[in-house]
């Protein structure tokens, strides 16, 4: 059994713990998976993954409890950018994968696609203080924070090197001012209005 949460209209709570999320009510796609067209309901591994819904009033999380054979794994970034561009939607199709497969931090907004009907036995409302914990805060935080770690493989000073891009950035925008000296990599940043200044080295990259 695999844990995976869902949001529902708070006035549709009692009913959806009592009676079940039918799949041909509660379906929100329709996509390939295999070979076959199948109606899913998409849910998130992470209560968090979508913050504006866990904060919302109106809306409450539920937690599903699922055999692992009805749960399928895809990149939900690359459906709603392929809503109006076919090549990636064929790269979201292809995203697809059993749940078991899904190594965590993949991808990063991953959704869960549930191809079944969920019974009310498998169904609980989601208490954010009490429940079982997750494992990551959110899955685009694990998601970064694998792609800081590969890539250190290959650039060990990448925090140096995203750091001086970072204050780079600023300068542009008028919040920084960069001293630098040519003799040397040691990099200036004045923020003039709070007095500040953060240092940085220029990256050979």
């Amino acid at each position: 059994m695999v844990e995976v949460y869902y949001y529902i209209p708070a006035e549709e709570v009692e009913n959806a713990v009592e009676c079940g999320l039918k799949l041909s009510e509660c379906f929100e796609k329709e996509v390939i998976i295999g070979n076959t067209k199948m109606k899913c309901i998409s849910a998130l591994l992470n209560p968090k993954d979508d913050i504006e819904k866990y904060r919302s009033e109106s809306l409450k999380c539920v937690k599903l409890e699922l055999p692992s054979e009805y749960c399928f794994v895809a990149d939900r970034y690359l459906y709603e950018i392929g809503l109006n561009h076919q090549a990636v939607m064929g790269l979201y199709l292809d995203s697809i994968m059993p749940i078991k497969d899904y190594p965590f931090g993949l991808y990063r907004l991953p959704e869960c696609l549930v191809t079944s009907t969920v019974i009310s036995e498998h169904i609980s409302l989601l208490d954010k203080r009490l429940d079982s914990p997750v494992l990551f805060d959110n899955s685009e935080e694990l998601y970064i924070n694998n792609i800081v770690e590969n890539l250190k493989e290959d650039y060990p000073n990448i925090n140096d090197i995203m750091l001086y891009y970072f204050y780079c950035e600023l300068e542009k925008e008028g919040k920084l001012e960069k001293v630098e000296d040519k003799g040397s990599k040691a990099v200036v940043f004045l923020d003039k209005e709070a007095g500040k200044a953060f240092m940085a080295k220029k990256p050979d990259i």
